[in-house]
């Protein structure tokens, strides 16, 4: 059963899904529950609804929130900055700790693309955050920007960014780039549209400037090893050209114990969906039911 809740981060409101198993009801005992954390389209109801979902129908609560800024949550449009979206995660395991339903000792994280790197960074940072789920995650900013590129075009975009943000600092003139041309997307496998008219709110496709300054620094790779002894659990896609495995390895072979590396054999980065109609979405979601079972 889904509900739209809100909740408060940085005193801006944060529209979330609130999913509970079909079979949950009032006065029932508190269930585990998993923040499932969206990409870098910042959406809850997108290609991303459907982990929270059916983690939903496995027994666990969900809440799968808009980051500020984007779908129907406050905040400032075009503006994406990844701590932000780290503090909008640690406001979403406080709200679920006011919910009768939810047993506040066991609470997960699970992010998809960029939302990997919001889970590792929010769970390195917040004990309370007690099993890791990053499926074809983004680690490390600059590392995963490089990694789209040849050499040339990376160096013809690091000094672009670098340029402008000197002209920024004296100015104040906000520059504005399309999403598009941050990071490229699967041309074989795109998401689905996301139309006003379907989801009540417009895509955010312009971003300001500033936020691949942002995306530059916010390294979740560096503080990985202090999730451990939580239990963190990584999926990545062989052939995922948004987010290539190499990323996803890396990081996994500086976290520490427990941990599990699933290797997609043949896989692009939007097969984690379950519109791919894939059996690497199955693979995925069972993978990730089992980590959460064990461990939460």
């Amino acid at each position: 059963m889904r509900k739209d809740v809100t909740y408060y981060s940085d005193e801006l409101k944060i529209s979330a899904h609130l999913y509970t198993p079909p079979e949950w009801k009032e006065g029932s005992p508190p269930l585990p529950a998993v923040i499932c954390l969206s990409g870098y389209s910042g959406r809850k109801n997108i290609a991303t609804i459907d982990m929270p979902q059916r983690l939903a129908r496995e027994g666990f609560i969900t809440l799968a929130p808009d980051y500020r800024g984007y779908g129907d949550s406050e905040g400032v449009r075009g503006r994406h900055r990844p701590l932000e979206q780290a503090q909008d995660t640690h406001d979403a395991v406080t709200f679920l700790e006011t919910l009768e339903e939810v047993d506040s000792e066991r609470i997960g994280v699970y992010g998809s693309s960029f939302g990997g790197a919001n889970a590792v960074w929010a769970a390195a940072f917040d004990e309370r955050i007690k099993v890791v789920v990053s499926a074809v995650g983004v680690h490390d900013g600059e590392r995963w920007l490089k990694s789209l590129r040849s050499p040339y075009d990376w160096f013809k975009f690091q000094d672009y960014v670098r340029e402008q943000a000197r002209k920024r600092v004296v100015s104040g003139e906000k520059i504005m780039i399309d999403r598009d041309d941050i990071y490229p997307q699967d041309p074989d496998l795109s998401k689905p549209k996301m139309s006003k008219e379907e989801h009540g709110s417009e895509e955010v496709k312009e971003l300001d400037l500033q936020s691949v300054e942002a995306c530059f620094r916010y390294k979740a790779d560096w503080v990985v090893d202090r999730i451990s002894p939580r239990p963190a659990l990584f999926i990545c896609a062989e052939l995922d050209t948004m987010s290539p495995p190499e990323e996803t390895i890396a990081t996994y072979e500086k976290c520490l114990e427990p941990k599990k590396l699933v290797f997609l054999p043949k896989a692009r980065h939007n097969h984690i969906y379950e519109f791919s109609n894939s059996e690497h979405f199955q693979t995925a979601a069972e993978e990730t039911t089992e980590w959460y079972r064990k461990f939460l």
